[in-house]
């Protein structure tokens, strides 16, 4: 890679760095949702006192006492069993080091840097992987799109486990990439290490074992490598449930009942497909939108883009099968945001080679969103307006079709996606969270 290359690479890393710091500690707002101080507050009692212990509203505990914290109350328990450790034992221990002993202590200045910083790893993450099966440019807009698409960047400063569980997800899928060809039975035992790790972040690691065991039988790898990893995961899953028996194992067990006994229904297809949400408030953002559709589009390839499709498959299927079908709750979808931005980029460049209807579904999808977002926000919306904007966007692509000018559709397509990014960069560095 040339260093004109490295360096447009940077530059991006550092303006998708730039974004999630702009406003990171006043939007989302402080009470947004109080998971933030969940994941803190775990990590806290778990560094400090050997114990884990964090807020929820399950009855079922027994050690039970409510603080209230700058206006917010918090029903404090413990032995807490909400969530796994790990993801709260890194973002406690990040707030440790800079001197925040107590709950009353912590700073959301300080602990959304944890996931800011891990989005970084995850940036760098979508432009190796998307590189590794297709080329430079398509990488770049991959990581164009990670990096600027508003409900992408906003989700990634915020304190979930998801924002920890992503770059495992995708450093495991790079490392399986790289070795398995020539898959040692190490390399197994590190990608059981890291699914047991991504399990001990939050349930829901569990789809990337899956992943990895489907994609190394898919490899067809030899027997003792695949189980090897098996026995890997086996361990750091029984080792969880260790956990739960050291704290305290009858209420270990009833909160894993309580959680496994959600509403569930068809209506969670319709909500995730349909309702993009930025932590507790709906954002209609084009690009995830355009994201399901271009990871459908690549259905077609599966041989080639396994290692994208699969994964995304597994955890899709993973929301379907658990989540409650009401309530809003945005950073479920957060893994799946690296691979909408690696299928979309896939799905563009290949209009870019050979120009398709797509275009259009690309077009209306972001298009008309930003019209919505920036123009009518901004200046209010009549109807002439809008019939207006929709020539300037759609009618120079219909001529270039209609003529057959492939020149002028390559060009009006990139002009299209820089476009899209430039105004992607603006409602990010000013969007603000509804009260």
């Amino acid at each position: 890679m040339k260093s004109v290359q490295l360096l447009t690479i940077f530059l991006i890393l550092g303006l998708g760095l730039l974004l999630k710091l702009h406003n990171y500690t006043v939007y989302p707002q402080r009470g947004a949702t109080s998971d933030e101080y969940t994941y803190s507050f775990l990590g806290l009692g778990i560094l400090t006192k050997g114990v884990p212990i964090s807020w929820s509203h399950f009855g079922v505990y027994k050690n039970r006492q409510d603080i209230r914290i700058d206006g917010i109350d918090f029903p404090i328990v413990q032995p807490y069993f909400d969530h796994p450790p790990l993801a709260g034992m890194l973002v406690g221990g990040w707030a440790l080091a800079n001197g925040q002993r107590t709950f009353e202590q912590l700073k959301l200045s300080t602990i959304r840097l944890v996931p800011i910083a891990l989005s970084v790893i995850t940036s760098a993450l979508v432009f190796l992987l998307t590189y590794r099966f297709t080329n430079y440019q398509t990488a770049v807009w991959a990581l164009l799109i990670y990096s600027t698409a508003t409900i992408f960047v906003i989700q990634s400063r915020v304190v979930f486990a998801e924002n920890v569980l992503t770059p495992i997800f995708l450093g495991a899928l790079y490392i399986l990439h790289q070795a398995v060809k020539k898959m040692t039975l190490r390399n197994a035992v590190f990608l059981g290490v890291l699914s047991a790790a991504a399990f001990w972040t939050k349930e829901a690691g569990i789809t990337v074992a899956i992943s990895l065991l489907l994609l190394l039988l898919r490899e067809k790898v030899k027997k003792p490598s695949v189980l090897a990893f098996l026995g890997t995961v086996t361990v750091g899953i029984l080792g969880y449930a260790l956990y739960g028996l050291v704290y305290d194992w009858e209420t270990f067990t009833k909160i894993i009942h309580l959680q496994g006994a959600r509403d569930v229904g068809p209506q969670t297809l319709w909500n995730l497909i349909s309702t993009p949400v930025i932590v507790n408030k709906v954002y209609y953002d084009g690009w995830y939108y355009f994201g399901f559709f271009a990871l459908a589009g690549l259905f077609s390839q599966m041989r080639r883009y396994a290692l994208i499709i699969i994964p995304s498959l597994v955890y899709f299927f993973f929301l379907l099968f658990s989540l409650t079908q009401r309530g809003q709750s945005g950073w479920y979808m957060i893994p799946l945001f690296p691979f909408m931005a690696m299928g979309s980029a896939i799905v563009l460049r290949g209009i870019n080679q050979k120009p398709t209807g797509t275009q259009i579904i690309f077009l209306l999808l972001i298009g008309f969103v930003l019209i919505q977002m920036l123009f009518e926000k901004n200046f209010g919306l009549t109807a002439i307006q809008f019939r207006w904007l929709c020539i300037v966007i759609l009618v120079p692509y219909a001529l270039a079709s209609f003529f057959d000018k492939k020149l002028w559709l390559r060009f009006l397509h990139q002009f299209y996606f820089y476009l899209a990014i430039v105004l992607a960069i603006f409602t990010t560095y000013t969007y603000i969270h509804p009260a």
